[in-house]
């Protein structure tokens, strides 16, 4: 089954698509990371015009610490195979949305195409279809997260070059283990897409579904964190937990509140909501019909 799934995969246009976007988003955010100093030369120069209380000089010290390209926040958030950029926000990156999109879509096109039925007189055990399918869109994040790796790490290296004077701030080990991190944090995401595929069923569905979430989820977390000064109840929400696990600090961070979740809490919370939506869809694709 999974070979047949890979097969599946690899014939489509969809994934070849996602993978190109999230390789594209990634080529930007690091574009945009390598120009951010020339961004602040420029400013810096309006600055020195407008006087020491003019907007542009009230923007240039909060700017620094993003442009410091020698520093090793800044690298790590180059190196993040989410794409929160360097700031570590936990926004929503372009990586993560297409993750959950992946999933979405390995989940529900056998059911619009009707390929589900031929399949399940194939394979009577949906057990082993379902597995095929968890497989199968597990290698296809990997296969994207490495890419994204070698695009971080191109980032990285031309970020070095085209800054005297600056050098790799983190260890061998720290790169590795921010790699690492994304890469299971990247499938994690797409099996919460396959679940969330499995249950919605209609491809359209589920990807209004999974987009909706991507969407919403900082949305609420700003504005709990507004209201409640900093609660960190909202740092349990998957996409959250996914930039906690992966850079260590969260959207909560933007607005003064750190986080107190580790990132191996992280891992197993992230890995909680895997096993209850993709546990949800394995019991739904078990009990209910096919058609």
């Amino acid at each position: 089954m999974f070979r047949a799934e890979m097969l599946k995969l690899r014939s489509t246009r969809s994934p070849w698509i996602i993978g190109i976007v999230a390789l594209a988003g990634a080529a930007l955010l690091q574009t945009v990371t390598i120009l951010l100093p020339r961004l602040l030369e420029g400013l810096d120069e309006l600055a020195a015009t407008e006087g020491p209380t003019g907007p542009a000089a009230d923007l240039v010290p909060d700017l620094a610490a993003l442009t410091d390209l020698g520093s090793a926040s800044v690298q790590r958030g180059m190196l993040d195979l989410l794409g929160n950029g360097p700031s570590g926000t936990g926004s929503v990156g372009v990586a993560t949305l297409c993750m959950l999109i992946l999933g979405a879509l390995a989940g529900t096109t056998d059911f619009r195409t009707g390929g589900i039925v031929p399949t399940a007189l194939v394979v009577p055990s949906r057990t082993r279809v379902l597995l095929g399918k968890v497989g199968a869109t597990a290698a296809a994040a990997a296969t994207i997260g490495a890419g994204l790796a070698l695009v971080s790490a191109l980032g990285l290296a031309s970020a070095l070059l085209t800054a005297p004077g600056t050098g790799l701030a983190l260890g061998a080990g720290d790169v590795l283990g921010i790699w690492a991190r994304g890469l299971c944090v990247l499938v994690a995401f797409a099996w919460l897409g396959l679940g969330v595929g499995i249950l919605v069923r209609g491809q359209v569905a589920a990807v209004v579904v999974v987009v909706a979430v991507a969407f919403v989820e900082p949305m609420v977390q700003t504005v709990v964190a507004l209201l409640s000064g900093g609660s960190s109840a909202v740092s349990w929400m998957p996409l959250t937990l996914g930039a906690l696990a992966s850079t260590g600090q969260g959207a909560a961070g933007l607005l003064g509140d750190a986080g107190t979740i580790g990132v191996a809490a992280a891992l197993a919370g992230l890995a909680a909501w895997v096993v209850v939506v993709l546990g949800s869809g394995a019991v739904t694709f078990r009990r209910r019909d096919l058609v």
